[in-house]
């Protein structure tokens, strides 16, 4: 079995895992946490991780030093606002870096879109770029997510509802 199977394999298997078997979910919008049904919590982790695990650039590999805040700031921040929260029990590894993340943090203050999207394992935190757009969509228009949007987040789900799910990769 080629590595690509065996990688699309394990995403399955940790796809079909039952909620509350590793894998921790919060929704928090305005200072509150959402309450989330597993099913819910289920559908929100295996999108945010097939978003993840593909990105195409990360600070731990090209710091940009025009940034004016590092990772470890924007993830305070991001906790700070509304923000998905992701916590893996099994770290997951991105494809074209092989980071490891076990807590995912992404932000939903953005007018249109989600972000920042940014990681850690242990103490370091990532942020990562040139993120598959469909699936942050996918992301962003999750049931569970979508009553929350801003007024562009929602408008941008028009988008989503017209092209449909993502495909899965080989």
């Amino acid at each position: 079995m080629t590595a690509a199977a065996l990688a699309g394999l394990a995403f399955l298997l940790r796809a079909t895992e039952p909620p509350g078997t590793g894998v921790s979910v919060t929704l928090q919008i305005r200072g509150a946490a959402v309450e989330l049904s597993d099913d819910e919590q289920s559908q929100i982790a295996i999108r945010v991780e097939a978003l993840m695990v593909g990105c195409g650039i990360t600070s731990a590999l090209l710091p940009d030093p025009s940034t004016a805040k590092s990772p470890s700031t924007e993830w305070r921040a991001a906790r700070a606002g509304s923000h998905l929260y992701v916590r893996f029990s099994k770290p997951l590894l991105t494809r074209r870096s092989g980071i490891r993340m076990s807590e995912i943090v992404i932000g939903l203050e953005e007018p249109n879109l989600i972000g920042p999207e940014l990681s850690r394992h242990g103490e370091e935190v990532v942020a990562h770029g040139k993120c598959d757009g469909h699936r942050a969509l996918a992301v962003m228009c999750a049931t569970a997510v979508r009553r929350y949007l801003l007024p562009g987040q929602k408008s941008n789900c028009k988008i989503y509802d017209t092209i449909g799910e993502p495909r899965e990769r080989e």
